[in-house]
């Protein structure tokens, strides 16, 4: 981490990201509706207003249900479901919600709107442009993560009756890390709850695959899934890359299930032993030896940071706005510095003269025939009908391996036999060394991490 981030410009990251667009505002109710932040399956998501009676005003996470899936009961039901149990999670990590209503034919609940990135933004861009998170930081968004969770798989009902809450879709997606450096978690739309109406079709699963527990793929489930899914994202935030995912579902599940999980120290030298265990305990396959409540990993972690240091909230808000100043690599003055130093150059030609009969006192005819852009060949053949008296040059142009600007070097080599044939090839020298161009290749490294980018286009024009 960067002991003093530069200064950024203020504006909205994540889910409100970028400049919002200038559309139509529309009256849904008492609310008023403004740009779109998102849509699913079951509904979209507004950025909408409400003015209250005395003339306060309140800015919400507007979602409301597709119009045409208000006759089917149990997505009626479902949604429902949601907005009664984001209800009664009253918790500093979970997104609230307000109000659950109908407008014509059309349910909504307005929920709190978390400015911010989700985590799955800020992983990617650590991922390609920011480099690592800091461990006191990731530390701390599992720490924040467990006591949502820990909240919610022990939240009772106002009979003070256990709704046992699963969560089902714990992933770096519905993870918000707001602008204030709070953790969110957001979107219990598919959360399974002991005392619900709301039944799952047997076969199904619901969630984002790569972060579902390998007992869920074989239809069993319990809060410790949530803990398995927890564990995927501390993995891939370690590791900086994704642990499962692959191209099809059926190989994601088998890697779920079969793929062998190293752990996290092996990509990143600085994940500690204490750290590493606790990754690897919650990606057992077996539940009975993973965690078993968020509370018991949440207090492994806070064990664990004692040895690797805190970040409180405003560390974090500082990082990750920072982190999103920052250029992707692909796109980086670095990479192009990197890629014009070893672009090749133009090839130099190989001339192979052959001695070949033909008529004498005659002109060659020279056929151009190239092959490709880069890679000419000119041949030249004998006349039609000559004699083979005396021989004429035959002369092809190859491309060779890229050689710069020198003088070539000439081997002369004699061809035994009743014909004699001569050959005069040219060849580049030796490559140079590619530890100037190395060299080159750390100094900008360095000058772009310190931001002397003026400097580095300068010498890319030049170059």
């Amino acid at each position: 981490m960067p002991a003093s981030p530069p200064p950024i410009p203020k504006k909205a990251l994540g889910r409100t990201t970028g400049k919002a667009k200038l559309l139509e505002t529309e009256t849904f109710g008492a609310y008023t509706v403004y740009e779109p932040m998102g849509e699913g399956g079951m509904a979209r998501v507004h950025r909408a207003e409400r003015v209250g009676p005395d003339g306060t005003r309140r800015t919400v996470a507007l979602k409301r249900m597709w119009e045409h899936l208000s006759e089917d009961r149990d997505f009626v039901e479902s949604f429902i479901q949601e907005a009664r149990l984001a209800s009664l999670l009253r918790h500093p990590n979970v997104a609230q919600a307000y109000e659950l209503g109908k407008v014509d034919d059309t349910y909504y609940i307005a929920m709190e709107l978390v400015p911010g990135p989700t985590l799955n933004d800020v992983m990617i861009q650590s991922r390609t442009a920011a480099g690592a998170m800091p461990l006191p930081i990731v530390v701390e968004i599992l720490i924040q993560l467990c006591d949502a969770l820990d909240h919610a798989h022990n939240l009772h009902d106002e009979h003070g009756r256990a709704l046992e809450i699963i969560h089902r879709d714990v992933s770096p997606a519905n993870v918000i890390v707001s602008s204030s450096g709070v953790v969110k978690l957001i979107d219990f739309g598919v959360a399974k709850a002991a005392r619900s109406n709301v039944h799952t079709q047997h076969g199904f699963i619901k969630g984002k695959l790569s972060y579902v527990a390998p007992e869920y793929t074989l239809g069993q489930l319990d809060r410790r899934a949530d803990l398995f899914a927890v564990g995927v994202i501390a993995h891939e935030m370690l590791s900086g890359r994704r642990l499962f995912l692959a191209d099809t579902d059926i190989e994601t599940v088998h890697n779920i299930r079969e793929k062998p999980i190293q752990p996290p120290s092996r990509t990143s030298s600085q994940v500690t032993p204490d750290l590493d265990d606790i990754v690897m305990t919650a990606l057992q396959r077996d539940p009975n030896k993973r965690w078993q409540n968020a509370a018991a990993m949440r207090a492994a972690l806070v064990g664990a940071r004692a040895a690797i240091g805190t970040a409180d909230a405003n560390v974090i808000r500082e990082w990750v706005s920072w982190a999103f100043t920052r250029e992707p690599w692909r796109d980086s003055i670095v990479v192009r510095l990197v890629e014009t130093l070893v672009a090749p150059r133009e090839s130099a030609p190989i001339l192979v003269v052959d001695r070949a009969p033909i008529a004498p006192r005659t002109t060659p005819t020279v056929v151009a025939s190239p092959r490709r852009a880069h890679a000419p060949t000119l041949r030249v053949e004998r006349l039609r009908g000559a004699t083979p008296r005396e021989s004429a040059p035959i002369l092809r142009i190859a491309q060779t391996r890229p050689s710069r600007d020198s003088t070539p070097t000439i081997v002369d080599e004699l061809h035994g036999g009743a014909m004699p044939q001569r050959t005069m090839v040219i060849r580049p020298p030796s490559p140079r060394s590619a530890a100037p161009q190395l060299a080159l290749v750390l100094i900008a490294t360095a000058l772009a991490a310190a931001g002397w980018y003026g400097w580095l286009d300068a010498a890319l024009a030049a170059l």
